[in-house]
């Protein structure tokens, strides 16, 4: 499983074309961080159950194996391909006493990978949140990293690789995703520790590496309040971006302003709570109206930088795209909808509904892409059409997808313009308000 596999790379060339088009945009950092010729251990944040390895898989060129909590490995429909995807089960308490010990054969298959110099992956949390809040870190990294190692005399030269994985949003199509490689930390570092105390160094290098992923991820501490902070910080983290400076890549820089103003919201919250249940009602009073009107605030913003004209204008693009967006929608929209419609609303666990999506559209689309080539081809009669149909399909998919969020975005600012002129001053004053408290209480 651990040596290079052909139909591994493959498969990824598939994989990674699937998800360049279920998502917005794909931003790598810290490449140069993944040592060359050196065994490594990647540990990631965990929040979006499959996707997450994936995240890792297409963003860079390593065919890693993947440690993954076991329980999914009970779902026939996807074990072999997680097998074939380099993953093996690691047995967690919560999957029986009677099982850790196969443990034991699973951790000596990831030294023997790491004494090859492959890489390995595994998450610290060994579960997944769906919540931009990592869980306590386990001992399954720094107990393979240490016992790896004293295996070979602190000479392998172990690099531990953080990586920092987000996700705009969990569940939806077309978002963005963020994956940071963080610099490197050397286990030989810990070689005297480790000599002198094995527990206390395995708990250093565990709170070592919570401290290392920290930076490369959206963490949101507080549980009582978690939503208000998205809130906060999905409506106010624009706002915020434009009057600071962190990144020169547009994507990067919203994210890491909303990092830091998450951050200054929790002093604030810490230090002058008055001041935050100031903050607090003023959200509240702005989303309640939101939701009473029936438009997010992307729509409401849109609505005040939209002049008469250049709403005309959109108008007229909206009309002239429809013959696009048929196509593509025509050609798309049964693999889209039958696993949200049938299957995903069933799942217990809402963590699972992106990777459902995603895993049963690798096999969805192509097989209706196929029988949709084969009508074309047997109604028109020409080979030649039906090929280049059949190619501009999944790009057509995702146009018209785009074009839908654009047709829905115009009716509601159209709306809100036009038809509903006191509700959109309404809307305009309470976010205003909310931006205000926002920025008096940070300065």
């Amino acid at each position: 499983m651990a040596k290079w596999s052909r139909g591994y790379e493959n498969l990824r060339c598939y994989v990674r074309f699937a998800f360049w088009l279920t998502h917005k945009r794909i931003i790598v950092s810290g490449l140069k961080n993944i040592p060359k010729d050196k065994p490594i251990i990647f540990a990631a944040n965990h929040q979006n159950a499959l996707m997450d390895p994936l995240a890792l898989v297409c963003t860079n060129p390593l065919q890693t194996v993947w440690l993954t909590r076991a329980d999914i490995f009970k779902i026939k429909a996807v074990k072999s391909f997680l097998k074939f995807m380099k993953m093996i089960p690691i047995y967690r308490i919560r999957d029986g006493k009677e099982n850790l010990s196969n443990n034991e054969e699973i951790f000596n298959y990831v030294t023997q990978t790491l004494e090859n110099k492959e890489s390995v992956a595994l998450f610290p949390e060994a579960a997944h949140s769906g919540k931009r809040q990592m869980l306590s870190h386990k001992k399954a990294i720094p107990r393979i990293a240490f016992e790896t190692e004293e295996k070979n005399n602190f000479e392998l030269d172990l690099k531990l690789v953080p990586v920092g994985i987000f996700y705009d949003h969990y569940w939806k199509f077309n978002r963005t995703l963020i994956v940071q490689y963080g610099e490197p930390l050397n286990i030989d570092a810990y070689k005297e520790r480790y000599a002198e105390n094995q527990q206390n160094a395995m708990l250093t290098l565990r709170d070592e590496i919570h401290g290392q992923l920290t930076p490369l991820l959206m963490q949101i501490n507080s549980t009582a309040h978690y939503s208000d902070y998205e809130d906060i910080r999905m409506i106010a983290g624009k706002e915020y971006a434009k009057k600071t400076n962190f990144n020169l890549d547009p994507d990067l820089q919203i994210f890491q302003a909303e990092q830091d103003l998450v951050s200054r919201i929790e002093q604030v919250e810490a230090n002058h709570p008055e001041v935050f249940e100031h903050i607090k009602k003023k959200l509240d009073s702005y989303v309640r109206e939101t939701g009473k009107v029936g438009v997010s605030d992307d729509q409401v913003v849109k609505a005040s930088s939209t002049h008469f004209l250049n709403l005309i204008f959109r108008l007229v693009g909206a009309l002239v795209s429809i013959p696009i967006f048929l196509f593509g929608f025509l050609f798309n929209a049964l693999p889209y909808f039958i696993p949200r419609i049938l299957f995903t609303r069933k799942l217990k666990d809402k963590a699972f509904v992106s990777s459902f999506n995603f895993a049963l559209g690798l096999v969805l689309f192509p097989l209706f892409y196929l029988i949709e080539f084969g009508l074309i081809w047997f109604f028109s009669g020409y080979l030649i059409y039906s090929a280049l149909s059949l190619i501009l399909m999944p790009f057509a998919g995702k146009i018209a997808y785009n074009l839908l969020l654009f047709y829905q975005d115009l009716m509601q600012v159209f709306k809100l313009r036009i038809f509903n002129q006191k509700s959109f001053k309404r809307l305009k004053i309470l976010r205003s308000d909310f931006i205000y408290a926002i920025e008096f209480s940070i300065s």
